[in-house]
């Protein structure tokens, strides 16, 4: 990754091999849904298994910011509303930065997704002016948790950490 790139956010309306933790498939239909990678430097006092909870909270506080809802965190990496996941993360590292994945179900209907996801798979419901202040406080969330977290103290991390556990859907 070029230095350059630090810091970037690429958006996607759809995506066509989307993929998930342990190579599994993503399923990601478009509709407006919102589909993000951002190229973050890993922070050298994170793990990379941390960047992912704390992910998961910026896409909790971005949601509570900017819509009604409020979403709760299954495992690492799925964020649910009314049991039915509606975001997916995924973090992995490539040379000289993490790219963090964020994939945002809104505005499908059961029919978009594949047969076998419709149980679990859910989707908000957004106009566009609700859709894009979401955008943007996502993408002032994750770089703002990451710088949060950078903190030499680390009690910025330990902080995030507990919103991650009060956040659990399993708790």
């Amino acid at each position: 990754m070029g230095e350059g790139l630090i810091g970037s956010v690429i958006t996607a309306g759809r995506q066509t091999n989307g993929r998930g933790r342990f190579g599994n498939s993503f399923a990601s239909p478009g509709g407006d849904s919102v589909y993000a990678s951002f190229i973050l430097d890993l922070p050298e006092n994170l793990a990379e298994q941390q960047i992912t909870p704390l992910a998961a909270v910026a896409v909790c506080f971005a949601l509570e910011k900017a819509t009604p809802y409020r979403p709760l965190i299954r495992g690492i990496n799925d964020i649910l509303l009314e049991n039915k996941k509606v975001c997916g993360i995924l973090a992995e590292s490539v040379p000289g930065a993490v790219v963090l994945g964020i994939g945002v179900n809104i505005n499908l209907g059961e029919d978009d997704f594949p047969e076998e996801l419709r149980e679990s798979a859910g989707s908000l419901d957004m106009d566009n002016e609700m859709r894009a202040r979401f955008f943007n406080e996502l993408a002032e969330e994750v770089f703002r948790c990451m710088e949060v977290a950078q903190k030499p103290d680390s009690a910025g991390a330990a902080m995030l950490m507990d919103e991650y556990r009060a956040r659990s859907a399993c708790a």
